[in-house]
């Protein structure tokens, strides 16, 4: 009687459990993944709610994440995001200071690109719901980007069309990308705080795109605009940012009070703005001191 197992046998036999085991190690790490996913979406919530409380209160928004501890976050671990490789705070540089309005709930507040390898984005908006979305690519001179980083000069492509180019000494950082609950994609670049930034915008499609800097946030569907940024030595500090628009219509939102206006084609809007004194480096703007802006309208 024939014994033990053909080659052909073991060989299949081999494969039978190189394909389980590779199966095995893949539902754990995606359970895993999923795990980490899921405690940094209820971290979301956890900040979410405490800015709803903070608004209460203050009749205000924090214009930094750390303004919420201890009275409304007593545990530093939910500012901490199971999958970044970092200690400390890991939303603080992807936190958007910006006033809550009721109609307009769709606006990200807050967002981590780290999950599911970058394919995976966690997205906290105004309404205070937390989704996870799909991430989408973005290209600084034809090299992926990172999110939450700084590039200087060049030119940032975008998955809908969309480009931004800018002078050799300007840096822009690039907060996210990703498609939303509807499939609609959402981009948002800025301005880093204390940097001075000159860059053309030509926005395509219905896409959501925001621009953040520490005066304004500029938000556009299908428009072309020029954006600058400067900071001034005045006494107390300013900073102002002007926004001229070459087509279409954008939306564009003061930091200080909130006060909102559209401008339109042929118009350009200057606001100034109180800095802050002690600057906050290579981060998304903070949302500045609420006093009343300098704001002035001109025909290009």
């Amino acid at each position: 009687m024939k014994k033990g197992f053909s080659l052909i046998e073991t060989l299949i036999l081999t494969f039978i459990a190189v394909t389980l085991g590779v199966l095995i190690v893949g539902l754990v790490s995606n359970s895993r993944e999923f795990a980490r996913t899921l405690t940094c979406v209820n971290n979301m919530r956890n900040i979410s709610q405490a800015i709803e409380n903070y608004q209460i209160d203050w009749k205000n928004t924090p214009s930094s994440l750390e303004d919420l501890m201890p009275q409304y976050i007593t545990n530093p671990k939910i500012f901490h995001c199971p999958n970044d490789k970092k200690s400390g705070n890991s939303y603080e540089k992807f936190y958007v200071a910006r006033h809550y309005y009721e109609d307009d709930t769709n606006k990200l507040f807050l967002v981590c690109n780290r999950h599911y390898k970058g394919k995976k984005t966690v997205v906290s908006y105004l309404s205070y719901a937390v989704d996870i979305s799909k991430t989408q690519k973005v290209y600084w001179n034809g090299i992926p980007v990172d999110f939450g980083q700084e590039y200087k000069g060049g030119n940032l492509t975008f998955v809908d069309g969309t480009k931004v180019s800018s002078s050799s000494s300007t840096e822009v950082g690039v907060l996210t990308s990703f498609s939303d609950s509807e499939g609609k994609i959402y981009s948002v670049i800025y301005v880093p705080e204390g940097e001075d930034a000159s860059f053309n915008v030509e926005h395509n499609g219905d896409s959501e795109f925001e621009v953040i800097t520490p005066a304004v946030i500029a938000g556009v569907e299908g428009t072309k605009f020029t954006l600058r940024n400067y900071w001034l030595n005045t006494n107390p500090p300013s900073c102002k940012a002007s926004v001229s628009v070459a087509e279409g219509v954008v939306k564009v939102e003061e930091r200080s009070q909130g006060r909102r206006f559209k401008i339109k084609k042929g118009k350009k809007l200057l606001v100034e703005i109180r800095r802050w004194l002690k600057e906050i480096k290579h981060r998304i703007p903070r949302k500045p001191p609420k006093q009343r802006p300098h704001i002035w309208f001109y025909d290009k």
